[in-house]
């Protein structure tokens, strides 16, 4: 014979409030509904120190967020300017 009973479980989960810029402090709080569209002016970076290099460091890792506007700032400071592809198509 098989027994069962009702269990209420409650499901922890993690939700993004708001996102910051590293570089400007400009903050954006995420609305508990609609209006996401601005998430798409920031975009997260990671980089990693391989073995032997001197910033980061073998195996630290950096995370950050820049806004659009940092973003194009900083890449025109670049002697050699990034390539930028439509990847739409």
């Amino acid at each position: 014979m098989t027994e069962v009973k009702l269990v209420k479980k409650e499901i922890v989960e993690q939700q993004l409030v708001a996102i910051t810029c590293n570089c400007c402090a400009k903050r954006f709080e995420v609305p508990e509904q609609g209006g996401y569209e601005e998430l798409a002016n920031f975009h997260d970076f990671e980089v990693e120190g391989d073995y032997g290099s001197e910033y980061p460091q073998d195996m630290d890792r950096i995370s950050f967020t820049l806004c659009g506007h940092c973003l194009q700032a900083f890449t025109a400071t670049f002697k050699v300017k990034p390539t930028i592809e439509d990847c739409l198509g």
